[in-house]
């Protein structure tokens, strides 16, 4: 839906076209599917270089979520800038 979006507000034209070809969809699911695997390669090395592993989360389970949280919150800003967002 962001992405359908950002076409209709910043790229009429491209998004008409989608549309119009009955691409729309395609295109979207397209983008949907490689933003989340982009997302699933990037969690293992943001949450290596942030420290978070099972130490932390034992020793304190709250932290570690906020840690796992910023991390998919990195990771999605990125994958958006570059996939949603353009």
């Amino acid at each position: 839906m962001m992405r359908e979006d950002y076409l209709k507000q910043h790229n009429p034209g491209l998004w008409n076209r989608l549309m119009l070809c009955g691409e729309l969809t395609e295109h979207l699911n397209e983008i949907d599917k490689t933003a989340r695997e982009r997302i699933e390669r990037m969690m293992p090395e943001l949450m290596k270089s942030a420290g978070v592993t099972e130490e932390p989360k034992r020793m304190n389970p709250l932290k570690w979520v906020g840690l796992v949280n910023a991390c998919k919150s990195q990771a999605e800003e990125i994958v958006f800038a570059e996939l949603v967002y353009c």
